[in-house]
């Protein structure tokens, strides 16, 4: 199988339906498989995937995981020789995942891909490459700053505004869309329950960049990231 995409859900099951839909409508041409766990919201996502979605995994969990530990019990499940991390407030346009699969499997010593995550209206989400903390970067982190100065080293947010479609390597990609293949994500220890949420993404992209592989991103790929 070439992608097991695995979504980690809590209260967010109106979101989750347009996320699947999307899916389902616009990745053609690989082998996938989607695998959903609840996080003890019981928000009538068990019940949403039985109707509209039952082509999918449901697991429904009588507690609430966080997000690195629903994803690492999800990925006990996947048969994918790579893996996607998709959160449920997204909405795939396009082929940006089969781009994105193309690329990882092709890019010498890639290990994990990223891509253009975009806000409903269509404008750039700064948070869609970060670099790995510093005591200045992260003092002045606020996204006016960001926006106003792309081109400092502090962010190196240069690739959000490359329109050439070229993947670039970067620190780190946003965990909301991120692909990692299979063999890596196991040999670096999936994702490190030390995080219940945030950072995780960073720490990840860390691990692999350690273990000797890269992280890329891509414009030619986007994502609605509610």
């Amino acid at each position: 199988m070439d992608l097991s995409i695995l979504i980690v859900n809590w209260n967010a099951a109106h979101y989750m339906k347009l996320c699947l839909a999307s899916v389902y409508r616009e990745v053609k041409g690989i082998e996938f498989e989607v695998i959903v766990i609840d996080n003890a919201s019981y928000d009538g996502s068990a019940e949403l995937l039985r109707a509209e979605f039952p082509q999918a995994t449901f697991i429904q969990s009588d507690q609430n995981l966080g997000f690195i530990r629903g994803n690492n019990l999800l990925f006990k499940h996947a048969r994918g020789r790579n893996i996607l991390l998709l959160n449920p407030d997204t909405e795939i346009i396009g082929n940006a995942l089969q781009r994105m699969l193309g690329y990882l499997e092709s890019l010498p010593q890639a290990g994990v891909i990223g891509c253009r995550l975009v806000n409903a209206d269509g404008s750039v989400q700064t948070n869609s490459i970060q670099t790995f903390p510093t005591i200045l970067n992260q003092v002045l982190d606020a996204d006016f700053l960001r926006r106003r100065f792309p081109n400092s080293s502090l962010w190196n947010l240069k690739p959000l505004y490359d329109d050439s479609g070229v993947p670039v390597e970067v620190d780190s990609v946003s965990g909301a869309c991120f692909m990692i293949k299979r063999s890596i994500f196991e040999r670096v220890g999936l994702m490190s329950e030390d995080y219940l949420m945030y950072g995780d993404d960073i720490d990840l992209c860390f691990k692999v960049k350690k273990a000797g592989y890269k992280v890329y991103y891509t414009n030619s790929s986007r994502v609605v990231h509610y």
